[in-house]
């Protein structure tokens, strides 16, 4: 019994005592390593010897089992602490020996301890507890365990760990070796270490054989060596000399390494910095791109460089929803015609998903185009969507020559490719856009200031007057420089009469028809109110008793809203008449060209063949859909008017005949009876000697000029009736007025005022275009001048009546002899008098009845002769309106009751 176990014996002996200052002292005193546990393995003491052999203090009650940091089985394997001697001798309930361990220090370093685990037990035979003494062989026990340790770290490595003697023969095999290359120890031990070298390689061997020989150590060279299965795997190779004794080196010792992972790895990770100096170059470009092309370029280096795809292509919808070509690497033109058009995807797709076809061979997808693909030597597909705001706008095409399979990462990194290049696109597509709206805005406001310098210069240089009010109150007007002219003012002056006192012009006023009118009653004025006002005339009479006669348009100036925001008004001078009518004139020549260009069709006649062509215009005018037209002589002639037929057929003989011009007007008559009037205008065409040639022309549809001419002549002759009416009127007027009064200044001063009373009827049936005029508007026209301030001295009540011109002019006249009668002798000339006019409308009796009653005036009597009022009223009335006359002559005041016929005109 060795002298461990004997103290083992005596410990275990004694452990009653343990307890005991003198028996712990005697313990802590010791070399030799003890401690003890309790019945569950926890520490309950170490002396000083054991803490000095873990290297550590251990923690009483809370280590378990045994007292060092780590544990390791001889072998280098780690050793749980669970699984320790001590740990089985409280298992096993008996002592455990011979079972050595190596401690691991927290330092790092180790001893080789041979554990004495005894179990103790108490007077019962319950299991108390252990006691364990270690003994430290590492001094002992050097070399052997330097040994046994390193063939054990060597059997335990995972690296394939070979010796081989100088001639290259294995001598040594471990289990990191088999496992690696897939040989057993017994299958190589023996053998040329060649027979791990693959086709290519075989010229390794002697090179590692020779610096060896020299003593030269090989770190980590990479390579390629062949398994047992024949695959191959990548390997870093150490290689060592070995020396004898003497220092000889007599053989090499081998460790490889697999790095089959560690190159994927590297690969993998050079693949994903690869992809991601692609991906920062593409948004580095991109970024810089300063039109569609670059864009293009970078997307398709990106793919390529990327993805690994031998070539790719870019596509894009186009106005017709149709995918093209935009971009592309190495696909042929006859590839790109055959599949232009094709997409897996329509326009209105929503959330597409990218389609990858890895054999082509095998996809039935595109069995159609399998063989366009195949001869262009694609074998695998990527379709991957652009999408740029939700909406889809093309697609991007990877190809490969191989089939191929799209891991993961390509599907996202070709994903990442595809939003960068959908919002270069589409932020191209807005910066293009932009770019074109602001060169359109360029454009417009640079033509915008021509067109205002133009209009400015065609203010100025037009010789009408123009006048320009920039708010509805017209406060201030300005003009042209004709205007000013015109108006006789300092250029930048205020010209409106709407302006307050002290700004106005004062040196003219403006007429209408002899009469003044208000500055609200003025063209630019009633315009700023929204009224379009055409044709106006007026005078401007100025103080030195000069004037101006004008004639113009004004019109509202309205803002985007259609708000109204002032006005404008042109005018020309009309004084001097002839050159105002030429100009009129020549206006209206071509203002009837430019009308009648939108009613025309041209024609051609081949003289020879006999074929007649017609324009889609002419087919128009004849009512025919569009190119229905049979196209002979014949057809051209059925629609023309039986009547016309023969003229029409001379003309076309004549004209062909003597090579002249064509012209002629005639009637056709459409579908349903319709008659229209055309004019035709031809010109004879040669085609050489030998060929009878071509007329052609255009042809019009004249139909409202020919109304217009008869509706003028219809005009013309009852102008020419008025006109005899008037001069009969006016005759009778100067006889009355000459013939009756030996005063020749009061006859004088008669015959200008009735002739003014005839001359403001006429004004307001002209401006009625003689259509018929209110008998209310023809009183206060001649009541007018003898209102008093209120306007209450004269009273009008009555039905809305309408006068056509006859009843208007005799009507007028005799309310001018009434009204002035009054204010010579009547109500009229005091300021107490008043008129009242009353009338009605008996739709019974077809008679209109109007009463002339004054009051508040001097004492009527009865006068002792009869003047030209009363024959105007009694014989004038009668004659030519078929009227009865009632004068009644009381002393309040005259009264005077018209008896006619209702106008036709008038209102119920």
């Amino acid at each position: 019994m060795c002298s461990a176990e004997t103290l083992t014996k005596q410990l275990v002996g004694e452990l009653g005592g343990l307890g005991s200052p003198d028996f712990r002292a005697a313990l802590d005193a010791l070399a030799v390593a003890v401690y003890t546990t309790d019945a569950d393995g926890y520490v309950t003491y170490c002396n000083p010897a054991a803490a000095d052999l873990a290297g550590r203090q251990p923690k009483l009650g809370q280590d378990r089992w045994c007292v060092s940091w780590k544990l390791r089985r001889p072998d280098g394997s780690p050793l749980p602490h669970g699984e320790c001697p001590l740990a089985m001798a409280l298992k096993e309930r008996q002592p455990i020996r011979g079972q050595e361990l190596v401690a691991v220090r927290p330092d790092g370093s180790t001893a080789l301890l041979l554990p004495h685990p005894t179990p103790i037990f108490d007077e019962s035979g319950e299991l108390a507890g252990a006691v364990n003494l270690l003994v430290d062989m590492t001094e002992r026990k050097s070399a052997e365990q330097d040994s046994r340790y390193l063939a054990a770290i060597v059997e335990s490595s995972d690296d394939a760990i070979v010796a081989k003697d100088l001639n290259g023969i294995i001598t040594s095999w471990n289990k990191g070796a088999e496992r690696l290359f897939g040989y057993a120890a017994d299958e190589v031990l023996g053998k040329s270490i060649t027979v791990l070298m693959p086709p290519g390689y075989e010229n390794e061997e002697p090179n590692i054989l020779r610096r060896i020989r020299n003593g030269e150590r090989i770190d980590h060279y990479q390579t390629t060596r062949r398994r047992k299965d024949g695959s191959l795997v990548d390997i870093s190779l150490t290689v060592s000399p070995v020396r004898d004794a003497a220092g000889r080196v007599v053989g090499a010792s081998k460790i490889a390494r697999d790095i089959t992972e560690q190159r994927r790895a590297a690969e993998a990770l050079a693949a994903r910095l690869r992809e991601q100096a692609a991906l920062f170059r593409l948004t580095e470009r991109l970024h810089r791109a300063l039109d569609i092309a670059e864009v293009y370029e970078a997307a398709l280096d990106a793919i390529q460089g990327a993805l690994g795809c031998h070539r790719a292509s870019i596509l894009l919808f186009d106005n017709s929803a149709k995918m093209r070509f935009v971009a592309w690497r190495g696909l042929s033109p006859q590839y790109r015609h055959a599949v232009d058009g094709h997409s897996p995807w329509t326009s209105e797709e929503r959330d597409p998903q990218p389609i990858f076809l890895e054999d082509i061979a095998q996809a039935e997808a595109l069995t159609a185009l399998r063989p366009t693909i195949e001869s262009e030597g694609i074998a695998a597909l990527g379709f991957i969507p652009l999408v740029a705001e939700g909406r889809l706008i093309g697609k991007f095409m990877t190809y490969y020559d191989l089939p191929h399979a799209f891991t993961d990462n390509e599907i996202v990194l070709a994903l990442m490719i595809a939003r960068q290049l959908g919002f270069s696109i589409q932020r191209m597509r807005v910066e293009e856009a932009r770019r074109l709206a602001e060169e359109q805005l360029r454009r417009n406001e640079a033509s915008e200031r021509a067109r205002a310098a133009e209009l400015m210069a065609i203010m100025e240089a037009v010789p009408a007057s123009i006048w320009i009010a920039r708010t509805p109150d017209c406060r201030v007007i300005s003009g042209n420089r004709t205007a000013y002219e015109l108006l006789r003012q300092a250029p930048d002056t205020n010209l409106s009469l709407s302006a307050p006192a002290g700004e106005r012009p004062g040196n003219f006023r403006v007429f209408s028809m002899g009469k003044m009118l208000t500055p609200d009653e003025l063209p630019v004025q009633r315009a700023s109110r929204g009224e379009e006002v055409p044709n106006f005339e007026e005078e401007v009479r100025f103080e030195d008793g000069t004037s101006r006669h004008l004639f113009g348009n004004a019109t509202p100036l309205r803002d985007a809203a259609g708000e109204v925001i002032g006005a404008v008004a042109a005018s020309v001078d009309i004084t001097e008449r002839k050159q105002a009518e030429e100009a009129l004139q020549e206006s209206e020549r071509r203002l009837q060209i430019a009308l009648e260009a939108g009613r025309m069709g041209a024609w051609e006649w081949n003289i020879g063949t006999g074929e007649v062509i017609w324009s889609p215009g002419l087919e128009a005018l004849h009512h025919l859909e569009p190119g229905t037209f049979g196209g002979t002589f014949a057809d051209f002639k059925r629609d023309i008017h039986p009547d016309d037929l023969p003229f029409v057929e001379l003309e076309i003989a004549k004209a062909v005949e003597t090579r002249e011009d064509y012209h002629i007007v005639y009637r056709i008559r459409l579908a349903g009876g319709k008659i229209r009037w055309m004019e035709a205008f031809g010109q004879f065409s040669p085609q050489g000697a030998l060929k009878p040639g071509k007329l052609a022309g255009v042809c019009m549809d004249i139909t409202e000029r020919k109304e217009a001419e008869w509706q003028r002549n219809l005009l013309v002759a009852e102008l020419s009736h008025r006109v005899k009416n008037t001069l009969a009127i006016v005759s009778s007027i100067a006889r009355q007025s000459f013939s009756v009064s030996p005063d020749i200044h009061e006859a004088h001063r008669s015959f200008d005022a009735r002739i003014r009373a005839l001359a403001q009827t006429h004004t307001r049936l002209a401006e009625a275009s003689w259509s018929g005029v209110s008998l209310e508007t023809v009183l206060l026209d001649e009541l007018a001048p003898y209102h008093d301030d209120g306007k209450k001295n004269v009273t009008l009540s009555g039905p809305p009546t309408m006068l056509p011109p006859k009843y208007a002019l005799t009507l007028g006249m005799a309310a001018h002899e009434l009204a002035t009668n009054a204010a010579k002798h009547g109500a009229l000339s005091v300021k107490a008098g008043s008129v009242g006019i009353e009338w009605s409308a008996d739709r019974k009796t077809d008679r209109l009845r109007i009463r002339w009653r004054e009051s508040g005036g001097p004492p009527v009597l009865a006068p002792e002769r009869n003047g030209f009022g009363r024959l105007l009223l009694e014989r004038v009335l009668a004659s030519d309106l078929g009227g009865e006359v009632q004068l009644e002559f009381a002393p309040q005041g005259l009264v005077c009751t018209i008896d006619i016929p209702c106008p036709r005109e008038a209102s119920p």
